[in-house]
């Protein structure tokens, strides 16, 4: 990866595990380039989320003058905007509203951009957008779409909406001097995930909404990163970096997930082996009860409703419903035949890998508070 050796990189949501999977891929395939790590809260040195051997910078993208004397202290080559407001942060932080999102997602990605093009050293500009892009709505159905599928005019959730208009800004000010790129992503997990898989193990074991046969992408975050990072060279490398250049990634999205769209059932149960391999009690992974997808919505709505008048938290939504009892998966071919995209690590593997590393990392996180 010659490409990004002995230059300046950043990489913005630095402590997210899409972030730490670029960054530890940069470290393995390009050990002489400078790494820059940017994010609202730096990790200690003992912390699992900490990187050796790089640079870190605390620092928050919705903040031009911090943003812009980053830019000027670093000027890096290569920028990988990571960073991003996702639902269940979201409400976890209290912002899980328009005016959250499009603060983050939407104001601090043209931050990090205006700025890039002021300092003048970016060559490549790779952001993190994401599949909902498309995603009119939680129960819309997207089966093997491509990149010719067209962006909705209205969205039912707020994230979905700040992500295609960061994403749009982001295409649209590609040029040749400063390339932009964009890589949509899907069901993404690992051993640093703080949103899926904490989600997926909370889940019950013994009952299931909808039959679970819905075909679903999911995304490996070193195989996410593995994309990025071609990204970035195709756009160092394929001139000119335009548009018009079939070969050229520029000014273009791109599907990238583990290209093995399964049940959305057996990837939940697979995870669920992984994480019990170690009680051999539980046999009965995957049995239980199943409430068909027509039945379990009017029950999901009144208990929704309930929670708002007692003032708590729902166990799941009709949008949390919808979202896992569609089918979502998505087309690669455009990230092969332009990028060279190919996962390196199968969906099997990435299950138990994934999960492996992430209840050492609670467990670390855990003795370290």
């Amino acid at each position: 990866m010659a490409a990004l050796d002995s230059i300046p990189i950043l990489v913005t949501g630095a402590c997210g595990q899409v972030g730490i999977a670029i960054i530890q891929l940069l470290q393995a395939q390009c050990p002489t380039a400078e790494i820059h790590a940017v994010d609202l809260n730096i990790p200690a040195p003992t912390s699992p989320r900490y990187v050796p051997n790089i640079t870190y910078h605390c620092g928050d993208v919705t903040d031009v003058e911090n943003v812009g004397i980053l830019m000027r202290s670093v000027r890096p080559t290569v920028v990988f905007h990571t960073a991003g407001l996702i639902p269940q942060v979201a409400e976890r932080l209290g912002c899980n509203d328009w005016e959250g999102f499009e603060k983050v997602n939407v104001g601090g990605t043209k931050i990090v951009l205006e700025q890039c093009k002021k300092v003048g050293s970016v060559k490549s500009f790779v952001y993190t957008s994401s599949c909902d892009v498309v995603k009119a709505g939680n129960w819309t159905d997207l089966r093997g779409v491509d990149e010719g599928q067209p962006i909705p005019t209205r969205w039912n959730d707020p994230y979905s909406k700040s992500k295609a208009m960061a994403e749009s800004f982001v295409l649209s000010s590609s040029t040749p001097v400063l390339p932009t790129t964009a890589i949509r992503t899907h069901g993404v997990f690992s051993a640093y995930d703080n949103n899926m898989l904490p989600w997926l193990l909370s889940a019950p074991r013994n009952i299931h909404l909808g039959s679970g046969k819905n075909l679903y992408d999911y995304t490996y975050a070193p195989n996410l990163a593995l994309g990025h990072m071609l990204a970035a060279i195709n756009l160092l490398t394929i001139h000119p970096a335009d548009t018009s250049n079939i070969h050229s990634a520029a000014g273009k999205p791109f599907f990238i997930t583990n290209a093995e769209p399964c049940h959305f059932r057996v990837f939940l149960t697979a995870v669920w082996k992984a994480y019990d391999a170690d009680l051999p009690e539980r046999k009965d992974i995957g049995r239980g009860t199943t409430i068909p997808k027509n039945v379990a919505l009017p029950l999901v709505w009144m208990n929704e409703k309930v929670s708002k008048i007692s003032g708590k938290k729902p166990l799941l939504t009709t949008k949390d419903l919808g979202d896992s009892t569609a089918e979502r998966f998505f087309d690669n071919t455009r990230a092969r035949e332009v990028l060279g995209y190919q996962p390196s690590i199968k969906l099997a593997d990435a299950i138990e890998e994934a999960v492996r590393g992430y209840k050492i990392v609670v467990k670390q996180e855990g003795e370290s508070r």
